[in-house]
């Protein structure tokens, strides 16, 4: 087909396709953050993925979903990969329907990837991914958006040179970007308590509108691709490694932001009291 060797003619002036094209990206959630990353990364030249995501596409995710009307009812693994061989169907994905709580042989899929994109709705999930990413060495990017898409938060893990997401969230936790961003945050003890007391892992965020989310997913795909590159023999031309490793970025001013389109960054080091990190370098915890 003629249009295979035009399209990406337009970019490639900007940096070499080529370099970045071969890498394969797991893709640990297919909702609205990850199918958003996703096709991004696909728009940028990435052609191998693997796709998680246990759920069917329902009529009320299409709004801030990447995928529209005609895939409702499609398992979102598969309505994403026919989106991403609309924009190019060189566009190689292994497609897994299921949980990744339930995975056995978790550690071998994510070592297998350039990166990972944690984009699951969930904690246990985050950071089951994370110990596995930490024990194989393997860089990922997880990104969250607050209640109400008031803003969110990106972070990048890079083996052996940054923290992990239990660092973070040790760093995090007593500071104002942990302070009222989530439902739970927001409701009377009782409820907390009631909702605590019911067979579900976490209760989920209300994250705004699809331009909300737009913002955090930009920065989600911005830091996939620089972790891709870190690994890379030579860096693309016009990809000049990002400094930090977390971002924090308020849409408007509502706590825990001043201002609109505020950003707050910094670069995270592995924290000693990590106990993930320090088994990964073998100290005792």
């Amino acid at each position: 087909m003629d249009s295979k060797s035009k399209l990406f003619e337009r970019i490639e002036r900007l940096y070499d396709v080529g370099l970045i094209g071969q890498a394969k990206v797991l893709v640990a959630g297919c909702g609205s953050g990850g199918s958003q990353v996703a096709l991004q990364l696909a728009m940028s030249g990435i052609r191998n993925f693997s796709l998680y995501d246990n759920q069917t596409l329902g009529e009320e995710n299409v709004i801030r979903h990447a995928c529209g009307l005609r895939y409702v009812g499609w398992n979102k693994t598969e309505a994403l990969l026919d989106l991403l061989r609309d924009r190019n169907p060189e566009i190689k994905a292994e497609i897994h329907n299921e949980d990744l709580m339930e995975t056995v042989d978790l550690d071998d899929r994510v070592r297998d990837a350039s990166v990972v994109i944690l984009a699951t709705d969930n904690e246990p999930s985050r950071f089951r991914l994370n110990e596995a990413c930490v024990r194989t060495g393997t860089p990922f990017v997880v990104g969250k958006v607050f209640t109400r898409g008031i803003g969110g938060e990106v972070f990048a893990y890079r083996p052996k040179e940054g923290g992990c997401l239990g660092c973070l969230e040790m760093l995090l936790e007593r500071s104002k970007f942990r302070d009222k961003v989530r439902e739970i945050d927001l409701v009377s003890q009782e409820e907390r308590d009631a909702m605590y007391g019911l067979p579900v892992a976490e209760i989920k965020d209300s994250p705004g509108l699809n331009v909300d989310i737009a913002f955090i997913t930009n920065f989600h795909t911005r830091f996939a691709l620089d972790a891709i590159a870190r690994r890379l023999p030579e860096r693309p031309r016009n990809m000049e490694p990002i400094p930090g490793n977390y971002v924090a970025w308020g849409n408007r001013p509502v706590h825990p932001f001043d201002k609109h389109f505020q950003i707050e960054k910094m670069s995270l080091p592995p924290l000693d009291a990590c106990k993930i990190c320090q088994e990964e370098n073998g100290d005792d915890v």
